[in-house]
């Protein structure tokens, strides 16, 4: 298990250095033609930021099942929108957005939590 997490961070690490370094040397580089829409930077700053309050201030619930609560709810708004009990429409993206700002939330727990072993 642990050669696996070193490898895909790796793999992760390679990937940003090669994304970065052909914007680096490209002269016609548009950094405005990469960015994600508004809503979904929203998705990944409240994912983030509601798992990583939710930590600090709940010292005594394991930060797994803080992230799962999270993951799980914002699934249910999007699923929510499919039946129009909430505003807004169903969309994969937000889905992925959302896990993308929890997993960025708990991921140094998680390598801190590898690296102790």
């Amino acid at each position: 298990m642990s050669s696996v997490i070193v490898w895909a961070g790796r793999a992760a690490l390679l990937a940003v250095f090669a994304v970065a370094f052909a914007g680096a040397i490209n002269p016609r580089h548009n950094a405005a033609a990469n960015v994600p829409p508004p809503d979904v930077i929203e998705h990944v700053a409240f994912g983030y930021l509601l798992t990583l309050f939710s930590i600090v201030s709940l010292p005594r619930v394991s930060p797994w099942w803080i992230g799962g609560f999270f993951l799980a709810l914002a699934t249910g708004f999007e699923i929510a929108q499919v039946f129009g009990l909430v505003s807004g429409t169903f969309q994969w993206k937000d889905i992925a957005a959302n896990a993308g700002g929890v997993l960025a939330a708990l991921a140094p727990l998680a390598l801190g939590r590898f690296r102790r072993r």
